[in-house]
């Protein structure tokens, strides 16, 4: 009996720290899955609040400009750009993405899109940079192009603003990174740029608040 029992202190004494870190082991994959539960779950709320295509409502700019070149300023922007609105079908809209962990992103990914009608002019052999300097010229062709680029943002602990992130090359002319991105009490974005503008004065840099409104989850 006596080397039975010796058995069976050696066989507990063995199987002890076995047992111990099974049960450690089972801790510990129960705080990731808790913490994987709680990231899915902040990912979604997220999606389901902010990612979407958001489409043009208004555009005001900070001084009267005449964009069109029909001899009458204004800063509404819709008045100037005629196809700026969202109903033109050109659909300068802003995308907002919110992605889970990403392995690329080393957390969660939150990706920014803005698009707008840039104006393209030829100068002889060049093209205008987009930038101040030029002066109006009634036989110059304007163009306006679609276009926009994508930059990652974060989010205010308050989800009251999206701070937009500059890309590694900034072109300070064309394509400019918003000064803020805001969300209004309706959940739409108000976003202001800094953008130069050609105009029946020559070019004219603003500030242009443009708010914008969801009109679809999917991207």
């Amino acid at each position: 009996m006596k080397l039975e029992s010796n058995a069976m202190k050696t066989l507990l004494l063995l199987l002890c720290p076995i047992l111990l870190s099974a049960m450690l082991g089972c801790k510990k994959n129960d705080a990731a899955l808790d913490l994987e539960i709680i990231e899915a779950q902040k990912t979604a709320e997220l999606q389901n609040q902010f990612h979407g295509k958001y489409g043009i409502v208004s555009s005001v700019s900070s001084e009267a400009v005449d964009v069109n070149m029909d001899g009458v300023t204004s800063t509404d922007l819709f008045q100037e750009i005629d196809i700026l609105p969202s109903e033109k079908n050109y659909h300068f809209d802003v995308e907002v993405r919110i992605y889970g962990p990403n392995p690329s992103y080393a957390g969660f990914a939150y990706i920014f899109s803005q698009s707008w009608p840039e104006q393209y002019i030829r100068i002889e052999n060049e093209e205008w940079t987009g930038g101040p300097g030029l002066n109006y010229d009634p036989s110059l062709r304007i163009d306006f192009l679609r276009q926009g680029t994508s930059r990652q943002f974060y989010f205010s602990e308050d989800l009251k603003l999206l701070n937009v992130l500059p890309s590694d090359k900034e072109d300070p002319y064309r394509w400019v990174k918003p000064e803020s991105v805001a969300v209004d009490p309706a959940g739409r974005l108000v976003i202001v740029n800094k953008r130069y503008l050609y105009t029946k004065n020559g070019v004219k840099q603003v500030s242009i608040t443009s708010v914008y409104e969801r009109f679809t989850k999917e991207t």
